[in-house]
């Protein structure tokens, strides 16, 4: 429900300067975005549609309401969110409003990245992540951010998009039907989290680029940890050739991230197009959990001796050498080179002590 208005000047490229009511709801329509959401129903159930949008609806056409760059202009958010429509609804963007998103793209600078951030995440948990993705580069937007996205990563994002069949069509990029390179590299699963690793993980992003990309688009401290870790697990997998390597470097992998981004790592590779895009062996992906699942122990607080007990044994006052020792003996427990009993960790903390001692 809704008191018909207009809006009137939009100097912050967001917010009008003015607003002043109407009585006709057609007036109040005029200033919407698209005309998908350019249409009422009234109490009577008649639907009020004076520029096209059920026209559009059947015929999958996302078409801005009036001029497009006027309706950019009001609010350059809404660039980005033509990008997500037509991604998430599979609506080809209608010639106009496709020149329209370029003519206006340099007014993304403008948007709280906050915001930004909002949109990608909805394209990351919507249908066809990979096709808005596609879009976003297609239109060089992500460069015209407040906070522009990592260079080195959007080129290696392109040069997927690049060798997909029909990418240096407009046409093709807007359709409806458009598959986008990316597509291939992102999970089918709606969880916005795995998708965004994929994406990370596509573009050959560094640890700390990829912990950049979360930190400009303002993702809460948890989610960022969460894909990190995915991320740089992933990469010490895939630095082991040789699958003689493959258990040792698992474990190692699991006590650094975590069983969180253990069983992250399996789900996203779950499918078998997901494990042949990133060359993840199969044979690996299959056994790691039956790895996790025989560790003794994967937390410091799953060892059978403190780091008390350590100091009282090497006659030491407590120190950062603790944490050091602690995290050796857990090495060797998930490794299965030593039985987590607190004898025979304190014997086995004693006799590396006095090698180092020697």
């Amino acid at each position: 429900m809704t008191t018909f208005r207009q809006e009137a000047g939009y100097s912050d490229g967001r917010r009008p300067d003015d607003v002043f009511f109407v009585r006709d709801v057609r007036e109040d329509l005029a200033r919407r975005d698209f005309t998908i959401n350019a249409m009422a129903a009234g109490a009577d159930g008649k639907i009020v549609d004076p520029f096209g949008g059920m026209d559009d609806l059947q015929a999958r056409r996302l078409r801005a309401v009036g001029e497009p760059a006027r309706r950019f202009d009001e609010d350059a958010l809404r660039i980005v969110r033509c990008v997500r429509f037509a991604a998430r609804y599979g609506l080809a963007i209608d010639a106009p409003t496709w020149a329209g998103v370029l003519a206006c793209r340099d007014k993304l600078r403008l948007v709280a990245m906050e915001r930004i951030g909002a949109e990608l995440d909805k394209m990351m948990a919507a249908g066809d992540p990979g096709r808005a993705f596609g879009l976003l580069l297609a239109a060089s937007l992500p460069e015209r951010f407040k906070l522009p996205l990592p260079e080195g990563w959007l080129a290696q994002l392109r040069r997927i998009e690049a060798s997909s069949a029909g990418a240096g069509e407009t046409t093709t990029r807007t359709a409806s039907s458009s598959r986008s390179g990316l597509s291939r590299y992102l999970p089918e699963t709606a969880d916005a989290d795995l998708r965004w690793a994929a994406l990370i993980l596509a573009g050959a992003a560094a640890p700390e680029e990829a912990e950049a990309v979360m930190k400009r688009l303002h993702f809460a401290g948890k989610r960022i940890r969460r894909i990190s870790d995915i991320v740089r697990l992933h990469l010490s997998i895939a630095a082991l050739t040789d699958p003689a390597d493959w258990r040792g470097g698992w474990t190692i992998g699991v006590l650094d991230r975590g069983l969180e981004a253990a069983a992250d790592w399996r789900t996203l590779f779950g499918a078998q197009a997901l494990r042949a895009a990133f060359d993840v062996p199969a044979e690996l992906h299959a056994a790691a959990a039956g790895w996790t699942a025989d560790m003794p122990a994967v937390r410091i607080a799953d060892l059978a001796i403190r780091g008390d007990e350590l100091a009282s044994a090497a006659d030491n006052p407590p120190g950062p050498w603790i944490a050091i020792a602690l995290r050796r003996l857990l090495e060797q427990v998930a490794l299965g080179e030593l039985d987590n009993d607190k004898e025979t960790l304190k014997s086995a903390f004693l006799n590396a002590h006095r090698k180092r001692l020697k």
